[in-house]
């Protein structure tokens, strides 16, 4: 495959096997000459309006020399504007970083890993998969060859470390498929349903419109609630919640090229619609779930047995894509992207922002531009793993990026859009109450970072690098370069020093904790097949209405489900805000460093409390952001 190919060939680059290449050379070239047209000048980390003459000549002379590297365009087939560079040309500039090879040679270095071992384990392990052990085996096998133990080391696990639940045994239960809506790999969905005056969640008269009218809606509310009151009460006091995947309406099946056994027949793909509702303890429970957006498809029940483990796994698939398609790859890496690039165009590398977002941008032009083609190309991870294919995965990002815009890095909105900001009425949500505690450290290091070089309004005002910054990320941009990056709903211009805040804390949570909220959990509940299968099937043997393993993926759609798995959830190279010893600057060195050491001695203790007595109420744990799990940016 091509795909396969390219692998190659890039770890041919890595070794020294291929030529480098001539323009790249000369760019270093240039940039070093730039870098070095002061003489012994020592150019201090600052605004460029408070830079001397020779120092804003330099400055933008590296500017000059960062504008022929980095580019934006849009790289089908994705919509969006990305980094305009060959795949070659990113890794042989990515090779001669000195600040980013480290990073980028142990990422490369762990998908060769994993590629070997996955290849091994196939020679090694022929038969398939006859019984649901085969699946923990798999799991076990990969978890403890293609990780360190502990909490040291680039490649481990924090659940090996920290409190945490044995899905291998407990995937069957309800409550684990419930509660994976609140810490799980995609809390990022569930809304309240509310009544036709609110202006957050989903209401009611919207959602009615996609369900089954024979079904008894208030009967399975009631069950879930232990209750008889009324669905119209229910829903008037704030106590029933629903999934509903809408960017899956409609969607297109591809065909199977992962299962070639006969008697075998891949489910197409499905939006369905889960319905859950809050007991008289405040705990969420499944209430029904149907199968399919359209109100004449099947509608199940926790005490509908193997069909209703058929529902919840419909579910599963579902989530699975939209969790790694839609808010991890869109809303994280290619949302990001620009943001990045634009920031080697327009922050010269004495820029106090540079010197910051360059940490939190290592490694994601090197994932984006190897890891997204290996999902979303033709023949790639997508194609052997879902329903929807390669066709359908881009149609789906083609849908997302309608909508997306920098709203999408307003987790406080978000949480209030979805309904689910009132803690007396939604009172256990792991994601939304450990993500508050990092974002606002996140918030308060930004403030008294920015503080150290920014005095007063008029001095983002006046700041020409960051204004160009703005200026060509944001959809409403003007001038040669502005509006290239295509941003919605974000400012082509910044007056005052409380916006730049905003805009840099909302960045850096996207790059940290947003990205690891989406991407480590991965490697526990995405490596496991029966807890998040990835696609489902017909067999013949298997009668209607009964749930066997093999409604499940083959063992080689199991292989590249856990071979992803172990590509995204096990990397950690660094550890947030670790770098503030390398920061030239002493004032900006010392606000870090607080933040450092505040999050591991004053944030980590209670998040590690809170899991605590999340393991002893039976409840999933949610370890992934505590330190020292959460790294400085996207690293795979």
């Amino acid at each position: 495959m091509f795909i396969m190919l390219l692998q190659i060939m890039t770890l041919l680059l890595l070794v020294g096997v291929l030529a480098s290449e001539q323009s790249v050379e000369e760019n270093h070239g240039r940039r070093r000459q730039a870098r070095q047209a002061g003489g012994g000048l020592n150019c201090p980390i600052g605004l460029p309006q408070k830079s001397t003459d020779e120092c804003r000549d330099i400055r933008e002379k590296d500017l000059e020399v960062q504008r022929g590297i980095y580019q934006l365009a849009v790289r089908e087939p994705l919509p969006m504007p990305l980094v305009n560079m060959s795949t070659l040309t990113l890794i042989q500039l990515l090779s001669q970083d000195e600040f980013a090879k480290e990073q980028f040679n142990g990422y490369v270095g762990m998908l060769k890993k994993n590629k070997g071992f996955t290849a091994q384990w196939k020679k090694q392990h022929p038969g398939e998969i006859t019984e649901f052990q085969d699946y923990a085996n798999i799991f076990n096998d990969f978890r403890s060859t293609l990780g360190d133990d502990g909490s040291t080391g680039f490649y481990r696990y924090v659940t090996n470390v920290e409190p945490f639940q044995n899905i291998l045994e407990d995937w069957r239960e309800d409550d684990m498929f419930t509660e994976q809506r609140l810490s799980g790999c995609n809390p990022m969905v569930l809304r309240r349903v509310t009544e036709d005056s609110s202006e957050v969640g989903l209401r009611w008269s919207e959602l009615v419109k996609t369900l089954s009218p024979s079904y008894d809606w208030e009967k399975a509310i009631q069950t879930a609630m232990e209750t008889d009151e009324s669905l119209a009460q229910a829903i008037k006091n704030g106590d029933v919640y629903v999934l509903r995947y809408e960017m899956f309406d409609d969607m297109a099946t591809f065909p199977d090229y992962s299962e070639k056994r006969p008697g075998r027949t891949m489910w197409p793909s499905k939006s369905p619609i889960a319905l859950f509702a809050l007991n008289k303890e405040k705990r969420l429970r499944a209430a029904a779930i149907q199968t399919d957006y359209k109100p004449d498809s099947p509608v199940f029940a926790p005490g509908d047995g193997g069909s209703w483990m058929l529902a919840r796994q419909v579910v599963q698939a579902t989530d699975y894509t939209h969790s790694q398609m839609i808010e991890h790859l869109l809303k994280v890496h290619l949302l990001a992207e620009p943001f990045c690039v634009v920031m080697y165009r327009h922050l010269s590398s004495q820029h106090p922002l540079n010197e910051l977002l360059k940490y939190h941008c290592r490694g994601l032009l090197a994932t984006n531009t190897l890891g997204s083609p290996s999902l979303v190309n033709k023949g790639g991870y997508m194609d052997i793993l879902t329903a929807i294919g390669h066709k359908g995965t881009i149609l789906l990002l083609e849908r997302g990026y309608k909508t997306l815009g920098w709203k999408d890095t307003d987790f406080h909105q978000d949480i209030k859009k979805r309904g689910l900001d009132d803690e007396i009425k939604f009172p256990y949500f792991p994601y939304r109450d450990d993500n508050r505690l990092l974002l606002m450290a996140i918030s308060r290091m930004v403030e008294d970072y920015i503080w150290v070089f920014y005095k007063r309004d008029r001095d983002v005002q006046e700041d020409e690098e960051l204004q160009a910054y703005v200026n060509e990320l944001s959809i409403e941009g003007t001038g040669p370069n502005g509006g290239s990056g295509q941003v919605k709903d974000f400012p082509a211009v910044l007056e005052t020093k409380s916006e730049l805040i905003e805009v840099i804390t909302r960045l850096l949570w996207l790059l940290s904790v947003k990205h690891s909220t989406v991407n480590y959990p991965v490697s526990d509940y995405g490596a496991f097949t029966p807890v998040l299968p990835t696609k489902l099937y017909n067999d013949t043997s298997v009668p209607p209405g009964v749930f066997s393993e093999l409604n499940l993926p083959n063992r080689n759609i199991s292989l590249a489900q856990i071979e992803v798995a172990m590509n995204v959830g096990t990397y950690h190279y660094d550890t947030l805000f670790d770098y503030y010893g390398q920061l030239k600057n002493p004032a900006a060195k010392q606000v870090v460093r607080f933040y450092f050491y505040y999050l591991k001695y004053a944030v980590s203790p209670r998040l590690k409390f809170r899991n605590y007595r999340r393991l002893k109420a039976g409840h999933l744990t949610y370890p992934y952001l505590q330190h020292p799990w959460i790294p400085n940016g996207v690293q795979t």
